[in-house]
C-alpha cells in the first residue's frame, strides 16, 4: 500500500488516481498512530508536517515505513533531516506523478544522493595521490 499525504487535496487526488494501491490520509499523525501502515510506503510533502519534522520522520522510520519525500529544494533544512533518517527517495520542487511512480519502482540509493549529502554535511574527500611505479611519477 502507498499512503499519500501532501497537504494539498488536489495533489493528493491526482496521485491517488495515478498510483495503483494508494490511499490518501487526511492528517499526518494518522500514519504514525495506526499500525496498519508498518512496512508500507508514504508519499509525504515536507511542508505539510506541522509538528517537529525530525521527530515525525523518526516515528515513520521506526515503523519501517518507506518515505518518498517531496521538498522545496536541496538546501531545505528538511533535506538534511531526511538524510539523517536514511531517506533517499527525495523529489525537489515541482514534480510529475510519473517521477513518483519511477521512484516507487526504482528506490534511490545512497549513491544517488551522495552529492547532496556531501554538500549538506560539508564532507571533504581527500584525493589519494597514487604513484605510478612504472615511471616513478605521481
Amino acid at each position: 500500500m502507498v499512503v499519500i499525504f501532501t497537504g494539498s487535496n488536489e495533489i493528493d487526488k491526482i496521485l491517488e488516481a495515478e498510483i495503483k494501491g494508494s490511499m490518501v490520509v487526511s492528517y499526518a499523525d494518522f500514519i504514525v498512530e495506526d499500525d496498519k501502515f508498518i512496512n508500507q510506503t508514504v508519499i509525504l510533502a515536507g511542508s505539510a508536517i506541522e509538528k517537529d519534522f525530525r521527530e515525525y520522520l523518526y516515528l515513520l522510520r521506526s515503523k519501517n515505513i518507506r518515505v518518498i519525500l517531496l521538498l522545496n529544494n536541496e538546501k531545505d533544512e528538511n533535506t538534511k533531516i531526511a538524510l539523517e533518517n536514511g531517506i533517499y527517495d527525495l523529489i525537489f520542487g515541482n514534480f510529475y506523478p510519473s517521477q513518483i511512480k519511477d521512484i516507487l519502482d526504482n528506490p534511490k540509493t545512497f549513491a544517488d544522493i551522495s552529492k547532496i549529502y556531501r554538500k549538506l554535511f560539508n564532507i571533504q574527500i581527500k584525493k589519494k595521490i597514487r604513484k605510478d611505479f612504472n615511471n616513478g611519477k605521481k
